[in-house]
């Protein structure tokens, strides 16, 4: 019997090892991504630029747009249209009244199909006029094989983006606090007129329960898109966003793919906020050069970061030259070639013109000034 024990431990730990190592290659999802939210790095791809209905997570679009171009404290009303729209709802009625961001709240937390199509008549005007707007918006931040017909995501003929798509406009949308708030929120209260009690919205994404890593945004569910989630996540400095479409084990895929990224890379500084990393001769004066921001770069575990630079610098400097001011710039990039990040580089100090040199300019300026 103890034999048999330890035969089945052995077995469970051949099992679970692999999973953890290579979690990502167990993706059920027809389309799958995962990048570096800040920097935008791709760590794991499937299909990624497959165009696919993409179900309720168009609402991020919708979400974002709401709050970029809406005024939060707004009443919108729900039309007749906008109460009779099927599926996922937070029961609006038509003639109802509720502010712009209690809407966003019951789009993004409820998935309110309902408060999508009243969201996009009070923006755009009409649903037509507003799904332009978003297809607009998603060419602006990257997403180059979408299109948007509607404001929810029910299925409707031409309506596709892909999981890239997803990635760059869920990258975009947490930039802005409030769009992050909303998407975090697992449980929220809002008004219900003409009822003794308030909408008690519970947000569809699981995760944001069951992993206290997991920081939004959006599923989806319609039977030709299948299970879909965009996931983002925070551990430290990290953040990172996965996409997941059409999968049969919609959570667990999620989990999988943002453990990898956590697992199996990490952010390095490469450069720091005020080193020198140049010296300057102007006006006979030596000048250094300093960084002015921190840089970083995503690798994977123990591997060696190998960078090649170059440095621009600004021509036609003139003096004084000002503490701070901007005379170059350093251009690293990786071994591919690709672009890692751009640094200003700024003056350490003030550098003035040498006396002689300062009285004979205040001259000539004088002359122009009087003739």
């Amino acid at each position: 019997m103890k034999k048999y024990l330890i035969l089945i431990l052995v077995g469970l730990l051949i099992l679970i090892i692999p999973i953890k190592l290579t979690a990502a290659s167990f993706v059920t999802a027809e389309s799958a991504i995962l990048i570096d939210a800040e920097t935008g790095e791709i760590f794991y791809r499937k299909n990624i630029h497959q165009p696919r209905p993409p179900a309720s997570t168009t609402k991020i679009m919708t979400g974002i747009l709401a709050i970029e171009t809406g005024n939060l404290s707004d009443e919108v009303t729900a039309s007749l249209e906008a109460a009779h729209e099927g599926g996922s709802s937070i029961y609006l009625t038509a003639g109802e009244k509720l502010t712009l961001k209690e809407m966003i709240y019951g789009l993004l937390v409820k998935s309110g199909n309902d408060a999508a199509v009243a969201i996009a008549q009070y923006i755009g005007g009409s649903v037509e006029n507003f799904a332009a707007m978003m297809n607009f918006k998603a060419k602006q931040v990257g997403a180059k094989n979408t299109n948007f017909q509607n404001p929810n995501g029910l299925p409707q003929e031409g309506h596709l983006t892909t999981a890239y798509d997803l990635s760059q406009i869920a990258r975009y949308a947490l930039e802005n606090d409030f769009f992050a708030q909303v998407v975090a929120t697992p449980k929220k209260r809002i008004s219900w007129p003409k009822h003794s009690w308030d909408r008690i919205l519970k947000n569809t994404n699981k995760l944001l329960t069951r992993c206290d890593f997991v920081t939004g945004v959006k599923t989806g569910y319609t039977r030709a898109a299948g299970r879909c989630l965009v996931a983002a996540a925070e551990q430290g400095d990290r953040k990172l966003i996965s996409v997941v479409l059409k999968s049969n084990q919609l959570w667990q895929d999620s989990l999988n793919l943002l453990h990898y990224g956590f697992d199996n890379f990490n952010k390095k500084c490469i450069v720091k906020k005020g080193a020198i990393l140049d010296q300057v001769e102007i006006a006979n004066q030596k000048l250094n050069l300093k960084a002015a921001k921190n840089a970083f770069q995503i690798v994977k575990n123990e591997r060696e970061i190998k960078l090649q630079k170059k440095i621009k610098y600004k021509d036609n400097v003139k003096l004084p030259v000002l503490e701070g001011e901007k005379l170059g710039e350093l251009i690293l990039y990786d071994q591919k070639n690709e672009l890692v990040d751009k640094i200003d580089l700024v003056a350490d100090r003030r550098v003035e013109l040498a006396t002689g040199s300062r009285f004979w300019q205040e001259i000539l300026t004088g002359i122009q000034i009087y003739f």
